[in-house]
């Protein structure tokens, strides 16, 4: 009965084996194909192929629950081969978690790069604004000179005003007395008692004489007078003509320079919106990123310190063939001890980085007609100029609804 007990052991033995290794076949199947992994041959290669996804603890498990079923089954002896494979696999896990990780970095990094990227696109937008100001300064060192210039040929004009009045004034007065001397000679023409016609004729004459020497002096007077009015008028003409032309011209360089600061303070508060925005944009992919990883940080320790006491079960595994179980015993009573402390996982930080602080971007303080601005760039001349100049009224839509300085 011994002897057919014995028989029965031998031929079922194999079979349970092979069913076992079978098994143990279709589980690291299964596992290497939710890796997407093709193990090489040399224990010490690395996978030929690395998935891109991340590790599933639930597949690390099983490799776990499969490498202590094998090690707490002492009738099955060990196989190098399956250890090897196993081993392989664990590797492979621990491939895919070190790639993982240095993907999070990369986008960590990434994300980080974002900030210094909208600090950029802002500058270059700023140097759009710096021809802008060099225009407007240079309009700022010009409109004085106008002003004075204007004020110089203002002198001019109201002096050849005043002269004109003047000249006009004593025409009209060198009229009345040349009026005045014309009706003093009378009529002499209406027939006089006992007079002929030869006393007639001789007494006109005597009287348009005397006449002549009292009107002639008035009557040049009169006719200087015209000529110099009209001189001064030609000259009061000119002068009226040049203050125009130069107030208009002042007017217009009170205007551009307006437009050239209403254009750099346009850019300037575009281009600080933009960066704001921007900045916000990236600080809310960064929080998103950084919550995930994080996650995924803290799951990728816990992992690979599951997979490093594998591979101490794995030593187990290949100290299975002594006879005594000694080595076998001290291998797994190593495993047993080997603490969260003893397997290092320094090298599955993630550095997060620091982010820049929220932006506070340069703007210019002033704008155009603003008090600071009229100020500053209208020291000369009167400040009204400023709204009052090439239109009715300047404004600068940017600057609608700020509080003027």
């Amino acid at each position: 009965m011994k002897v057919h007990y014995t028989l029965f052991l031998c031929a079922t033995l194999p079979i349970l084996y092979a069913e076992e290794c079978k098994t143990t076949d279709d589980v690291l199947a299964m596992l290497q194909n939710s890796l997407r992994v093709k193990t090489q041959d040399d224990e010490t290669g690395l996978p030929e192929k690395i998935s891109s996804d991340r590790p599933d603890m639930k597949n690390i498990g099983k490799l776990e629950e499969l490498v202590m079923a094998r090690v707490r089954d002492e009738k099955v002896e060990g196989n190098d081969k399956i250890a090897k494979t196993l081993n392989a696999t664990v590797k492979t896990f621990f491939a895919s978690i070190i790639s993982q990780t240095a993907a999070n970095q990369r986008t960590i990094v990434s994300n980080v790069r974002a900030f210094k990227r909208c600090k950029t696109s802002m500058w270059s937008k700023y140097k759009k604004a710096i021809p802008m100001e060099r225009d407007h300064w240079i309009m700022g060192l010009v409109y004085p000179k106008c002003i004075r210039a204007e004020n110089k040929l203002e002198i001019v004009k109201r002096k050849n005003d005043k002269e004109a009045n003047t000249y006009t004034s004593n025409l009209k007065t060198k009229k009345k007395l040349a009026k005045i001397e014309e009706n003093k000679c009378g009529n002499i023409c209406k027939n006089q008692k006992f007079e002929n016609y030869h006393e007639q004729l001789e007494s006109l004459m005597i009287f348009y004489n005397k006449c002549k020497q009292k009107i002639g002096p008035r009557i040049k007077d009169v006719k200087k007078g015209s000529d110099n009015l009209k001189k001064k008028m030609k000259d009061k003409k000119l002068s009226d003509a040049k203050y125009l032309a130069m107030k208009n011209k002042c007017d217009k360089i009170a205007y551009v320079m307006n437009g050239y600061k209403c254009k750099a303070v346009t850019t300037l508060d575009g281009s600080c919106s933009f960066y704001e925005a921007c900045w916000k944009r990236a600080k809310k992919q960064y929080d998103r990123d950084k919550k995930v990883i994080i996650i995924e940080e803290r799951d990728f320790k816990i992992q690979w310190r599951a997979l490093r006491r594998i591979q101490c079960y794995l030593l187990v595994m290949g100290t299975k063939n002594d006879k005594n179980h000694k080595k076998e015993k001290a291998q797994l009573d190593q495993c047993i001890k080997l603490k969260k402390k003893d397997i290092s996982t320094k090298h599955l930080d993630i550095n997060y980085k620091r982010i820049p602080p929220k932006p506070k971007c340069p703007k210019d303080p002033m704008c155009p007609c603003s008090k600071f601005y009229t100020n500053s760039y209208y020291k000369v001349g009167p400040k009204s100029r400023c709204v009052k100049n090439l239109v009715k009224k300047y404004t600068c839509p940017a600057c609608k609804g700020k509080k003027k300085r």
